[in-house]
């Protein structure tokens, strides 16, 4: 064996085990949700409202779930229409500063603090309001995921071909058409990836719940102008009290939450591996 494919194996050796160390912490934090939380999981505990901490039956997250649910939904469609025309415009008018700059600000927005999301939140809807809300949380989560749905809608719709856009154009069509029906057609499973993915990122946030929906424990939906409960929150809430049974609500929602959220993911790759164009 000449030296080049001797440091061509030890190089390949040492990536492979660096991309295995990589993956050990997240298979490490799966393994241990499941294995904590999977045991209190059953369907009452889906529908049941949480236990009392001292006694009682075994309890749920039917209201945290509902809240989770409705608040991912809220979020998705605010946040999901915005994000698809931001990035539809930036795929297009990439060329324009104002295109420029919305790309340099989107960017920016992926690692902003979302604590802040929620302040900005608090201070135009809960504060006026003086109570908290449910359209308080959705909002906040809308803001959080607009540029990952942006962004991957405008590397959607510029992975078409350009000969697709002008034969689209040479029928006569009007733009409205063109990329909302011709384009659409090609672009829909990058598109949906990117509402998926917007999605995942709702459902797992925190932060911005803490100062928007308050987190009502003992109650369901009961409209977007009052208080309101989500898995993340709870989680946080009862994993800082001093209750052993809380602490076993706290696993068993985080374990829902974690199927949740990688259901979404699984299936935003099978989108993404039958991209065709």
């Amino acid at each position: 064996m000449n030296r080049r494919r001797l440091e061509e194996k030890i190089m390949l050796g040492v990536i492979s085990l660096l991309a295995i160390i990589s993956a050990i912490p997240i298979f490490a934090i799966i393994i241990n949700i499941y294995s904590e939380g999977l045991k209190y999981v059953s369907l009452s505990f889906l529908i049941d409202f949480p236990p009392p901490p001292i006694s009682g039956g075994a309890g749920g997250i039917g209201p945290a779930l509902v809240g989770s649910l409705i608040l991912i939904g809220l979020a998705t469609v605010i946040g999901g229409a915005i994000g698809f025309f931001t990035g539809l415009y930036l795929s297009e008018y990439s060329h324009t500063k104002l295109a420029q700059y919305t790309q340099m600000f989107l960017q920016i927005m992926v690692e902003f603090p979302t604590i802040i999301i929620g302040l900005f939140a608090y201070s135009v809807l809960v504060a006026p309001l003086k109570r908290f809300n449910a359209f308080a949380g959705a909002f906040a989560l809308s803001i959080v995921i607009i540029p990952y749905i942006a962004l991957n809608v405008r590397e959607a719709y510029k992975s078409i071909p350009y000969t697709l856009k002008e034969a689209a154009f040479s029928l006569g069509l009007s733009y409205p058409k063109v990329y909302l029906r011709v384009l659409l057609s090609t672009a829909k499973r990058g598109v949906l990836t990117a509402l998926l993915i917007g999605m995942a990122k709702a459902g797992g946030e925190t932060a911005p719940l803490l100062l928007t929906i308050l987190g009502t424990t003992f109650t369901y939906f009961e409209g977007l102008d009052q208080p309101i409960n989500a898995i993340p929150l709870l989680i946080y809430n009862f994993a800082l009290s001093p209750y052993e049974r809380w602490h076993q609500v706290a696993w068993g929602a985080s374990a829902v939450l974690l199927t949740i959220i990688l259901t979404i993911f699984i299936i935003s790759r099978l989108v993404v591996k039958e991209v065709k164009i």
